[in-house]
């Protein structure tokens, strides 16, 4: 690909939605930080939510590319390690969480990478999606733990536990679907000849 590809695939809207969810995920991560919390969430929130708008705009605009793949990729990955990171620094959820999903992503995107090395795309699977979502419903119900606006202590209590079930389930069920492409990786592996 040359540079002027680059640039031309760059400037597409799917890829400027990518670029500016990747924008935004850092921008409300700082602004959660710096102890604006309720803020942060509703920065985040769009940023989560817009997960899908990239890939919808380029199937129906025809503008998928490896560079939106590439960047959507990342976006997703960004926006996961810096929620479990900011849920593990803020004491709502274990560190085994975060590790426990960072094992799984890494060992994926690695299987992914000598896939391609090898001439074959390991597809996803539906547990990964459906796991996805279960991490972006408790995110979102995260910040909510976190900020903590609710006046009842019953609320916040329930809101907790809602958010920790949540991210428990989109763990194991990402761990689910990385056992399935282990799987299809193994069957496509064409291994070194001789």
């Amino acid at each position: 690909m040359s540079t002027a590809a680059f640039r031309r695939d760059l400037v597409r809207l799917p890829n400027l939605v990518s670029l500016g969810r990747i924008g935004l995920i850092a921008v409300a991560a700082a602004v959660f930080l710096s102890g604006w919390r309720l803020t942060g969430l509703a920065l985040g929130v769009p940023a989560g939510l817009s997960d899908h708008l990239d890939g919808w705009l380029a199937r129906r605009r025809g503008e998928v590319t490896e560079l939106g793949a590439l960047l959507d990729v990342l976006a997703d990955l960004l926006f996961q390690l810096l929620c479990f990171a900011l849920a593990v620094h803020e004491g709502v959820w274990p560190t085994y969480l975060l590790v426990a999903w960072g094992f799984r992503d890494l060992t994926v995107t690695v299987l992914r990478a000598s896939a391609a090395q090898q001439g074959f795309a390991i597809p996803s699977s539906r547990f990964a999606k459906v796991a996805i979502n279960f991490n972006y419903y408790s995110f979102v119900v995260l910040g909510l733990d976190v900020a903590r606006p609710f006046a009842s202590p019953t609320v916040t209590l329930a809101v907790h536990w809602l958010g920790l079930a949540g991210a428990h389930a989109g763990v194991t069920l990402q761990w689910i679907s990385g056992a399935i492409y282990l799987v299809r990786y193994a069957r496509l592996y064409r291994g070194t000849p001789g």
